[in-house]
């Protein structure tokens, strides 16, 4: 067992350094196991918090991501319902910052965490408008802006969290109707980030192809899209990287599959 007095940002942070640098096999085990038992303990909820507030290096503040992002998928009924508002506002101070997210494996791991416990809080009535109004105010917020919104759909869709069936049903309907919404902020995109650079617009149709699984948007909406014109566009063109190809094509087999059902 893990003791209250055990678990500090201070021996979290020795812990990790132990596990990706110590020589030690043996200690590297030792490590590995406390920062196990740190994870399935009550407390990780606030460290991990406090650990990416703190931002300290890359390592620890990827694990401490990580990590809530594990509890709120696989614990959440472990939190007070009282706190879910706290814990709703850090994660989108979280997300806000920049210096954090520039980290792409933070920013994924922050905005998969945020995703699931807009889809378990049941307190939280308006998660798309309230990350869209974070992150609005600066162009360097889009990529993770588009992380979150990829991740509603897709974990919708997953058996990751524990949600019941009807609270997922709700949350089906929820955000299935959202498609006008979620196409505008697409649209809305390039426009904002006028550098139109590769990695966000794979972004974008990688979150377009997201909400569609979901059946969000209706046929004509998507016929009549400028981000269907784009995925030709890119299929055609023998000029773009294999990423956004692929990204284009995966986006034009759902569309497909869509218009078959």
């Amino acid at each position: 067992m893990t003791s209250s007095s055990d678990v500090t940002p201070e021996n979290f942070v020795r812990a990790v350094q132990m596990l990706y640098h110590d020589q030690d096999a043996t200690r590297k085990k030792i490590a590995s196991e406390w920062l196990l038992n740190v994870q399935s303990s009550l407390y990780a909820w606030s460290l991990a918090d406090q650990l990416i507030r703190m931002n300290q290096n890359s390592e620890v503040t990827c694990l401490s991501a990580q990590i809530l992002r594990h509890k709120i998928q696989h614990n959440f009924d472990e939190l007070p319902v009282e706190h879910c508002k706290a814990l709703c506002d850090s994660l989108l101070d979280h997300l806000s910052r920049i210096e954090l997210t520039r980290n792409t494996t933070v920013r994924v791991q922050l905005a998969v965490a945020t995703a699931d416990l807009a889809l378990q809080y049941v307190g939280w009535e308006k998660p798309v408008e309230d990350v869209v109004e974070k992150l609005k105010t600066s162009s360097e917020h889009m990529l993770t802006l588009l992380e979150f919104l990829t991740a509603l759909p897709e974990e919708l869709n997953t058996s990751t969290i524990r949600i019941g069936e009807n609270r997922r049903q709700y949350c089906r309907e929820k955000y299935s109707n959202c498609g006008t919404q979620i196409h505008d902020i697409l649209i809305c995109l390039p426009q904002v980030n006028p550098s139109h650079n590769e990695l966000l617009f794979i972004g974008i149709l990688k979150c377009f192809a997201s909400w569609i699984t979901i059946r969000a948007f209706d046929e004509n909406l998507i016929l009549t899209s400028p981000l269907l014109n784009s995925v030709l566009d890119i299929l055609k063109s023998t000029h773009c990287s294999n990423e956004l190809h692929k990204s284009a094509c995966d986006c034009l087999c759902d569309i497909l599959e869509l218009c078959e059902v």
